[in-house]
């Protein structure tokens, strides 16, 4: 596999970015959209009644919040990447906590028709290694940043029946860095840079058999994106064994400092999320959740590089004069399209949570549940998103300050517990493996009632 081939993955992660991971929910998938339900594991999403975070799960558990509402908040996520090599390396792809934010506004525009509109981001991670760490080639850093705007309706065709759609807008912006390696042979670096808007729908239903027991059913779709974006590279001298190397010095110097138009597509996945919650008494209630996210989207990307014609020949020259680089795989080709196979699968969640009720000023609650990876080859594990099935557990509170002011918080322990071997490439040596893949939430909003 030809050096560019290799630092496609960099290209993965950015046409993913653009699409819409912090190794903090199955693939990229952000679950954390509200602090309150942080405090339960997110079992009953969207139907319990009690935050503004209906709109993005289900919005026709937007039913359930009379009169014009307003939540504002964010959970702050750190995580744990503790590698180990083989070779007796070690590194963390900690990168410093982030804040993700969450907003909603709903109004009950009279006893059948409701409107929502979320801001949040869906989709998100955050890692870095040293820059010439052992496996740089599976990555050194990766950021990736989302927004979503999402307008709903929502429909109380009865007292057992609501229903609800929304359409999202999304943008997305990505940065990627990773060491270009072929087996010993270092060649340099490159850096990724795309961003990208596009659009896709959510609907939602929500029964009640009784006034104490509700279920919902959601689907969010797939967003398919056209990401366009650059790649930079540097420190493009090459060596071999840590001994440089002229010829592929000379080779590879044309190629420094520049910087290339990138264009490819990819799907998010879609999701569908079954839900329930049971008002058992009238202090304690019991929820939980299924969902499914269709990762199997993600088997394999097309990167093209837009790269000079002028370039391509003078670097085609360069090793055509030297036949010893031919030899080590190098060509033209290898900077224009780069066909990359991730053959992920798709992932389930699985939460129950429980709320109970201390007095009229103060709820506290609980969850537990288990999430499974997307990645199905460990050769496929990428460093800057070190991917495993983990298991959540979560607690949290409310505080109802007023009967229109209420505040949330809600804190999480993600426990990897899944296959955490890195390879050196796909289909490749193993490396190493991650000691611990960890991550710690904490959220907190507000809600106001007009």
């Amino acid at each position: 596999m030809s050096f560019m081939k290799k630092s496609a993955a960099a290209l993965v992660l950015t046409g993913v970015a653009a699409a819409t991971s912090t190794a903090l929910a199955a693939g990229f998938q952000l679950t954390e959209q509200s602090s309150l339900g942080a405090g339960r594991a997110y079992a009953g999403a969207g139907i319990v009644g009690d935050d503004l975070s209906a709109v993005h799960y289900n919005p026709a558990g937007m039913t359930l919040l009379e009169g014009t509402r307003f939540q504002a908040g964010g959970v702050w996520i750190a995580l744990n990447a503790d590698y180990n090599g083989k070779d007796g390396s070690s590194e963390n792809g900690r990168l410093k906590g982030q804040m993700i934010p969450a907003g909603y506004v709903t109004h009950q525009v009279n006893d059948k028709i409701w409107l929502g509109f979320a801001m949040t981001v869906p989709f998100g991670m955050g890692t870095e290694y040293d820059r010439n760490w052992s496996e740089s080639q599976r990555g050194t850093n990766a950021k990736i940043y989302t927004f979503d705007m999402n307008p709903n309706i929502a429909w109380k065709v009865n007292d057992f029946l609501s229903v609800g759609a929304g359409i999202s807008v999304q943008y997305a912006k990505a940065e990627l860095g990773m060491g270009l390696k072929e087996g010993d042979m270092y060649l340099g670096h490159g850096k990724v840079e795309a961003d990208s808007w596009d659009w896709g729908f959510n609907l939602g239903i929500m029964i009640s058999p009784t006034d104490k027991l509700r279920f919902g059913l959601a689907y969010r779709s797939a967003i398919e994106h056209d990401a366009d974006g650059t790649t930079k590279l540097s420190g493009m001298n090459g060596t071999l064994g840590g001994i440089q190397m002229p010829a592929l010095g000379q080779a590879l110097s044309s190629l420094e400092g520049q910087t290339f138009g990138m264009s490819t597509s990819i799907k998010t996945p879609d999701t569908v999320m079954l839900t329930g919650t049971w008002e058992a008494t009238e202090k304690l209630r019991l929820s939980g959740l299924i969902r499914w996210a269709n990762w199997s989207n993600f088997k394999e990307l097309n990167i093209e590089n837009d790269v000079p014609g002028s370039i391509l020949g003078a670097f085609d020259g360069l090793i055509s004069s030297n036949p010893a680089l031919g030899q080590l795989g190098l060509s033209s080709e290898m900077l224009t399209n780069v066909d990359v196979v991730n053959e992920w699968k798709d992932t389930w969640l699985f939460s129950v949570g429980a709320d109970y009720k201390i007095n009229n000023a103060f709820t506290v609650r609980g969850g537990i549940a288990y999430e499974t990876s997307p990645v199905d080859d460990q050769s496929t594990r990428m460093a800057v998103i070190p991917d495993t099935d983990r298991v959540w557990l979560s607690l949290g509170a409310s505080w109802y300050a007023t009967k229109d002011l209420q505040f949330d918080i809600g804190a999480t322990y993600l426990m990897g517990v899944g296959d955490k071997d890195l390879y050196d490439d796909v289909n490749g040596t193993k490396a190493g493996e991650f000691d611990s893949l960890d991550a710690y939430l904490l959220g907190i909003q507000m809600q106001y009632r007009f």
